[in-house]
């Protein structure tokens, strides 16, 4: 694999890494975990969050209410919100390790050095975790909505929670986190080989030399 394609890996892996952090904060942040229409009022809309419960109208007003304490959160919220907090903080850890070794680069060192290869082996593992924890709570979550609201003797006629948006922005999140920092590890690692074991192939054929030919003399 060349260097170049390994460059194109390593920008892929950023790329979608940075994708999945956004992701993954938008899904902290807003209170579309879980939606209810209630079933005595069809224009209001009930959306629970990690921080607070929001009761939204089709005229397009809008009320919130964040959780006074932790006791008021449900015990796979409050897990969902360590791990969301966790996954957060990993990634941006992450992209301060990247973000290091560019500016190694910029500043006196050269591309390809081994602090930038150990620099995006550390970010790309940090995106690794953020995408687990970022996958476990949401994955959970919706395990357990099944669970208690969407099983066999729950009766059809009541209002039961469904997934929200932030639900499906974790899913996102934690697979390009994932993936973005699988991407950077693997080509870091296949550049750590690269630089170990170079080709012995010339970069450049030189074609400048005349190479004597024997007098050969046919019967």
């Amino acid at each position: 694999m060349t260097s170049g394609v390994l460059r194109l890996v390593k920008n892929a892996g950023l790329l979608g890494s940075l994708a999945g952090q956004v992701c993954s904060l938008v899904t902290l942040c807003i209170p579309q975990w879980l939606t209810l229409s209630s079933g005595l009022l069809e224009s209001e809309k009930y959306t629970l969050g990690l921080w607070e419960t929001c009761v939204t109208q089709d005229t397009g007003g809008r009320v919130c209410q964040a959780s006074a304490s932790l006791r008021d959160l449900a015990t796979e919220m409050l897990v969902a919100r360590i791990l969301m907090c966790g996954a957060c903080v990993a990634g941006s850890l992450g992209l301060v390790a990247v973000l290091l070794g560019l500016t190694r680069v910029r500043y006196g060192g050269h591309q390809g050095s081994s602090l930038e290869r150990s620099t995006n082996v550390a970010g790309g593992a940090l995106f690794f975790l953020a995408g687990l924890a970022t996958l476990v709570p949401v994955s959970y979550i919706a395990r357990v909505t099944v669970q208690r609201f969407w099983g066999p003797e729950f009766p059809t006629d009541v209002p039961r929670w469904d997934y929200g948006n932030a639900m499906f922005s974790g899913w996102i999140g934690g697979f390009f986190l994932l993936t973005g920092g699988l991407l950077l590890i693997a080509s870091q690692l296949c550049a750590n080989r690269l630089a170990e074991n170079p080709t012995s192939f010339p970069s450049k054929l030189d074609f400048s030399r005349k190479v004597p030919f024997a007098k050969v003399d046919f019967v």
